[in-house]
């Protein structure tokens, strides 16, 4: 792996935070590069579709979050640590499960998001079909994992990266949307598991650097409103 890896994207991004806490615990020496979703037009910036995160590594770049977090376990040193299980079903298991977290968890709450986090009206009822959508979503998830202690068993891979990301953004959109218990309340058996997470120091980080961009950038538009 000559080319040093540069991550592009904001880390006040579920997905970027994904790639993040992967290219950390797999060990992986990385260069970040902010920039916001849809800067720059593709190819000669941004990416295809103006989403973030993508990678760049030497002249070649990979986008959309999984397809990057595929292609960094195919860089990484031979013998190194991996963050998927090593038995095939299990492996099928792990995808499967950032899979629920992403389609059922994680894009129901988008016009939530589209709200709380910045300023747009959301539709009447909305709030209501997504608390139902989650309410599904937890059962769902809690069917295909025993929380012994990581999502897919004894080691830490990357579904757990994708599950702290979007199960603590989700947590924090609720409780800015008037639900702060509603995570605990419909999937209890959550909360040990998340405790789990909020100590390992790869999320550490990265959640320390999602909550220093999050004052940055709520200070620049302040300042910009105030100009």
């Amino acid at each position: 792996m000559p080319a040093l890896l540069q991550l592009y994207g904001s880390p006040i991004s579920t997905y970027y935070n994904k790639v993040k806490i992967a290219l950390i615990e797999l060990g992986l020496p990385f260069e970040e590069i902010e920039v916001m979703p849809g800067a720059g037009q593709w190819p000669d910036s941004g990416s295809p579709s103006g989403k973030i995160p993508f990678l760049r590594h030497g002249d070649g770049h990979v986008y959309e979050s999984q397809a990057i977090v595929e292609y960094l376990e195919d860089i990484r040193a031979a013998g190194s640590p991996t963050l998927f299980p090593s038995e095939p079903l299990q492996r099928a298991r792990c995808r499967e499960l950032i899979l629920y977290l992403e389609l059922y968890l994680d894009a129901p709450m988008r016009p939530v998001y589209q709200s709380v986090f910045w300023g747009k009206e959301m539709p009447a009822g909305q709030l209501e079909r997504t608390l139902q959508e989650l309410e599904k979503g937890f059962r769902l998830l809690l069917l295909r994992t025993g929380l012994d202690p990581w999502l897919c068993g004894e080691s830490f891979s990357h579904a757990d990266s994708a599950a702290w990301v979007h199960l603590s953004t989700i947590q924090w959109a609720l409780a800015l949307a008037g639900h702060k218990t509603f995570v605990q309340d419909h999937a209890p058996e959550l909360s040990g598991y998340l405790q789990r997470l909020s100590e390992r120091p790869s999320v550490i980080q990265a959640e320390a650097d999602r909550r220093e961009a999050s004052r940055r950038i709520k200070a620049e538009r302040n300042a910009a409103k105030g100009s």
